[in-house]
């Protein structure tokens, strides 16, 4: 029975001024952060048609390593998810694109990254540049501090399924994605193997099979999460910041799971220091592109939002100059085939335009 007594009442009053206390404190501190070039001149969206067929996923041109692009599409809220996806998955079936979707299969705690205004370097000038509240939008901001976060894969669980359906891939992009990348690094064997079984059940539990493929959140890993890896078989993982597809050595010892590290810039390192508008950062990233191989991670939270007219306007510059999109996992049969691949250290350091270090190639 509900307690009506004046000191009962007294005390959920009270509750309910600091809770409105901190929510205007919270408002104002991502306020501050969101004053940005993206707010100012963040593109039109695109009207893309989701009735385009399904896609097949087969190699094109197996025998040639050259002129291609693997966009690893990374996840990183529930409402990335639930509404970033499928618009980017309807831009790709209007133009034929293979991709690779990465999801996180935890709760949404978004609201954990506050702290990193005091951790992390850089952290404020990219959240300027970016526009937090316009990018994540205030409820996702308060996921884990004021509001429980909803479990990212489970809650969209038949959208994941659907992706697979179409022809896209979809590997697991961490359990929690805030606290993977703040704290793997430094966690030991025991912590991290506990943390990829928990994200490989769910997977199952989603999509019905093993997962055979990973992307780091943030770009963080340790030897351990390596070692399980390669242990459970996987294809590829997806973990580093570097230029070629190698076999990562770390901790002393070389895995035998290949590596695909994202070679180009991010959209959210790009904007503000290398262009401001849609034709100035899209003749940014078409000049960053090589004859090789290139990997490109796009976010569902920008590219599938305000930005998603870029990325369209990228899409059909560089179909137009001959390139050609695969999904991450089958640049790994392909590059497998040709020989041998090399091993290379990893490292952490920084990369222009992010906030906190990653895991390099060496």
């Amino acid at each position: 029975m509900r307690d009506d007594s004046p000191s009962s009442v007294y005390l959920r009053c009270r509750c309910v001024a600091l809770l409105d206390v901190l929510l205007v404190r919270l408002r104002r501190l991502l306020a501050a952060a969101s004053v940005s070039i993206l707010n100012a001149n963040r593109p039109p969206l695109h009207v893309v048609n989701t009735q385009a067929p399904k896609l097949k996923s087969e190699l094109r041109n197996p025998d040639s390593l050259t002129r291609i692009i693997g966009l690893k599409v990374d996840v990183d809220t529930c409402e990335g998810m639930k509404r970033g996806v499928p618009r980017l998955a309807a831009l790709f079936r209007k133009h034929g694109v293979l991709a690779s979707f990465f999801v996180p299969m935890g709760k949404d705690h978004t609201g954990w990254t506050v702290k990193r205004v005091f951790t992390k370097r850089g952290f404020l000038s990219k959240a300027g540049r970016v526009g937090v509240i316009n990018t994540y939008g205030i409820k996702t901001l308060l996921y884990g501090l004021l509001l429980p976060g909803p479990n990212i894969a489970l809650k969209n669980a038949k959208l994941v399924r659907t992706l697979n359906e179409e022809g896209y891939e979809v590997g697991i992009h961490g359990l929690d994605h805030v606290y993977w990348h703040d704290h793997i690094k430094t966690l030991n064997r025991e912590e991290t193997r506990k943390i990829l079984a928990e994200a490989a059940s769910v997977y199952r539990e989603v999509m019905g099979r093993d997962p055979l493929s990973f992307a780091a959140p943030g770009w963080m890993i340790n030897e351990h999460a390596l070692a399980w890896f390669e242990e459970k078989g996987f294809t590829y993982t997806s973990d580093v910041r570097g230029t070629s597809i190698f076999m990562p050595r770390l901790g002393g010892v070389t895995f035998k799971v290949p590596q695909i590290p994202t070679t180009l810039p991010t959209l959210d390192e790009a904007v503000g220091l290398k262009g401001s508008d849609q034709e100035s950062l899209t003749r940014f990233f078409v000049d960053s592109l090589t004859d090789g191989i290139n990997i490109l991670t796009v976010h569902a939270e920008l590219e599938g939002k305000n930005w998603i007219g870029l990325l369209e306007s990228f899409i059909l510059e560089t179909l137009a100059r001959g390139f050609r999109y695969q999904r991450l996992t089958d640049i790994a049969t392909l590059v497998q085939a040709s020989g041998p691949l090399p091993a290379h250290e990893i490292g952490f350091g920084f990369v222009e335009g992010r906030a906190g270090e990653v895991a390099l190639e060496k």
